[in-house]
């Protein structure tokens, strides 16, 4: 059976480092998810509203953490450490590279919600590959750039946890 992993806006524990971590969570649920439907387990019913989290995930809630990072966190960390300042760099430019991947998983998964008892047969291969890069980006981002997140003053923090609840208003 496939399920959609569901989104909710805010993480019991409501601090950034909670939010981003709930974030990379849902991140690594959704790509798993893609995964899935690469081997058409599943009722049509199933597959269809999987196929549509996983559209909603990548085309939507996706770009918002994108934002965060991007937006939010990324001008408040900047110049602090010439380590973190190389992360963020490196972040923002793999926020860039993902765009292909994320496309082809995203029309994959589309083309299962039109056609639920299909399996794209480039699907495996891509969720495979999106998986790959997102394990190495987040795993980039919370070992050198979470440290300096909790770092922050807390009235920073305050801020950046504000706008991203802003963005998903």
């Amino acid at each position: 059976m496939i399920r959609s992993p569901g989104l909710s806006a805010r993480p019991p524990d409501d601090t950034v480092l909670a939010a981003l971590l709930a974030c990379h969570e849902r991140i690594h649920r959704f790509t798993a998810l893609a995964a899935r439907l690469a081997t058409a387990d599943g009722t049509p019913t199933e597959r269809a509203e999987a196929g549509a989290g996983v559209v909603r995930y990548f085309t939507v809630a996706l770009p918002l953490h994108a934002a965060d990072e991007d937006l939010s966190l990324a001008p408040r960390l900047r110049g602090r450490d010439a380590a973190v300042d190389a992360a963020l760099t490196q972040m923002t430019a793999e926020h860039v590279a993902h765009a292909g991947p994320l496309a082809r998983v995203v029309d994959a998964a589309r083309a299962i919600v039109a056609a639920p008892a299909t399996a794209p047969p480039d699907l495996a291969a891509a969720a495979a590959a999106l998986a790959a890069l997102f394990a190495a980006h987040l795993a980039l981002e919370e070992r050198a750039i979470f440290p300096a997140i909790a770092a922050l003053p807390a009235e920073i923090q305050a801020t950046i946890r504000a706008e991203m609840l802003a963005r998903r208003r």
